[in-house]
């Protein structure tokens, strides 16, 4: 019978402080060094719970995608098509105030990787893909064009969490929002 001789916490530490270095300077310019003393850990430590930085990239970046695919789940279910989609916007929004934001971290990550292929990338495409389809799901079955219209949500959300970050556009979520709202009326 084997135990866990891990120090308690130190997966923990160790994914909480990549999540944090990675999304604000990048996987990619972020040392296995500068993780472990910023998590307060021995290097072992990471070792006993990742076999190399590959790993703890990747787990890093499934625990974004499972939140916040958790997240989106746990809304409430608003009635109307346009307040599920508005909440959509919402839960998006809300991250984009946070001081540190730094923009949509698995089009980030995405963009790290030298060609589209990859674990990182397939994290990425298959977060996008439920994105898509929680955003499918919450437009009413009987929409006319109702796949093409959750594909241009999703793009309208890129665009909102990527202007966020850049601050070229004034409330870039909330214009998307309304953006969505005017395409859900106009378009039955």
């Amino acid at each position: 019978m084997g135990t866990d001789r891990r120090p308690a916490g130190g997966r923990e530490r160790l994914l909480e402080t990549a999540r944090r270095l990675f999304t604000h300077h990048g996987a990619s310019n972020v040392g296995i060094n500068e993780v472990t003393d910023a998590a307060g850990v021995a290097r072992m430590t990471l070792y006993n719970n990742f076999p190399s930085k590959e790993a703890l990239t990747v787990a890093v970046y499934e625990e974004m995608a499972s939140a916040t695919l958790r997240a989106l789940e746990a809304l409430p279910d608003a009635g109307t098509e346009e307040a599920r989609i508005g909440a959509i916007f919402d839960l998006f929004g809300r991250g984009t105030r946070r001081a540190e934001y730094r923009g949509c971290p698995f089009i980030h990550a995405s963009l790290q990787e030298a060609e589209p292929s990859g674990p990182i990338y397939a994290i990425v495409r298959d977060y996008k893909r439920a994105l898509r389809d929680h955003v499918f799901q919450a437009l009413d079955e009987e929409r006319t064009e109702r796949s093409q219209m959750a594909d241009t949500i999703v793009l309208l959300l890129d665009g909102a969490v990527t202007e966020a970050y850049i601050k070229g556009v004034a409330e870039p979520v909330a214009v998307a929002k309304r953006a969505a709202a005017t395409l859900l009326h106009a378009i039955r």
